[in-house]
């Protein structure tokens, strides 16, 4: 196998190729990583391993390194990376570290076009904003570069590491000093995928039809939960959007506020999403 260490530091991988910025290390090729290339060819490389370096790099450095790896990985070759979790106090603190770099269970969502991932739970990613995994295209830019998430592992603080599951995804989405580092292992899938159609509403669908469609749909919840004797003060917001939603080309007066349709299309998923679970709660 081929094996690099980049930023192997003075604790190269035994039989792997050193790669540091520092004469002083351990490392068989001396370069800058924020600009200069690795000096191998294309997909010649089987395995990369990098451990507390990226967070050192600039952004452009840090976009660099990746477009690097994934250069010289064989396709399904991998990428196994260190680096200090976000919400430590010492990372944070550290004059060293570029900390707009955000490193943590989403990071590596930006390199992927996965809808979903087997690498966590869905409920540890998901958001209302952002529902699949992949987040390549979030930029509306092709960067040409695509990893697969194969795992993402945790390195805990003590008084963390005897919790359940539950406990510490609670704990590290809700304080600080709780992951001390992570560890991701990535899986460089080439060629890189096209990008495909992506939104709430597909390039082949009509937007107006499709917001009709949504408040009809909230018509007919609104006329379920009123024969369930769902209270008035529970349904005025819903009630408010279908009376007063007015159309004048492509913009819409919701209550006297203007948006675009298809920005629409995300605020009546809202109103949606907000009597299902009423809807719901009536079991």
């Amino acid at each position: 196998m081929v094996v690099l260490d980049i930023g192997c530091g003075r604790k190269k991988i035994t039989g792997a190729i050193g790669i540091d910025f520092s004469a002083m290390s351990d490392a068989d090729i001396t370069l800058d990583l924020n600009k200069e290339r690795l000096p191998f060819e294309d997909s010649s490389v089987d395995f990369i391993f990098s451990s507390h370096t990226l967070e050192h790099l600039t952004i452009e450095g840090f976009l660099h390194v990746m477009e690097e790896c994934y250069r010289v990985l064989k396709p399904a070759g991998q990428l196994k990376i260190v680096v200090p979790y976000f919400t430590t106090t010492a990372n944070l603190a550290n004059p060293f570290h570029n900390n707009n770099i955000c490193f943590n269970e989403h990071t590596f969502r930006f390199f992927s076009s996965d809808s979903e991932t087997d690498a966590m739970a869905k409920h540890e990613y998901a958001s209302p904003s952002c529902p699949h995994w992949g987040l390549r295209y979030s930029a509306n830019s092709e960067i040409g570069i695509e990893f697969k998430t194969l795992s993402v592992s945790y390195f805990y603080f003590p008084e963390y590491v005897d919790s359940s599951d539950e406990e510490k995804f609670l704990a590290r989405s809700s304080k600080m000093n709780v992951v001390d580092q992570i560890a991701y292992s990535l899986e460089a899938v080439k060629p890189c995928p096209v990008r495909p159609e992506t939104g709430p509403v597909g390039t082949k669908d009509d937007p107006f039809a499709f917001v009709e469609q949504q408040l009809q749909h909230i018509n007919n919840q609104i006329a379920y939960l009123e024969a369930r004797e769902v209270g008035e003060p529970e349904l005025r917001t819903a009630k408010s959007v279908v009376t007063t939603t007015r159309k004048d080309g492509s913009i819409f007066s919701v209550d006297g506020v203007l948006t675009p349709v298809n920005f629409l299309v995300y605020e009546l998923d809202a109103v949606i999403q907000d009597l299902r679970r009423k809807i719901d709660a009536l079991g």
